[in-house]
């Protein structure tokens, strides 16, 4: 069995420890701010779309609708003309 005195010794020695390990841990934390830049860097175009953005051109020819996907993002068609069908 441990002595009284060594027992409260060790618990003493102990929560100090651990008290100065937290003190200690909490002093050197520093928190700093970040800066909002000025400008935020874009091509000459601006914003520059991930996915190209293709939607449907149509046209009448005879009284007959077609239509064609045209490629906004390249400037190109995509596909062939077929009538609409509705």
């Amino acid at each position: 069995m441990i002595k009284k005195g060594l027992k409260k010794g060790i618990l003493l020695s102990v929560s100090v420890c651990s008290l100065s390990l937290m003190l200690v841990g909490t002093c050197g934390t520093s928190v700093h701010a970040n800066e909002v830049p000025e400008k935020i860097a874009t091509s000459e175009e601006g914003i520059a779309p991930h996915s190209a953005m293709i939607e449907w051109r149509y046209k009448d020819v005879n009284g007959v609708l077609y239509r064609r996907l045209y490629n906004y993002t390249e400037e190109c068609w995509v596909g062939e003309w077929e009538v609409c069908p509705w």
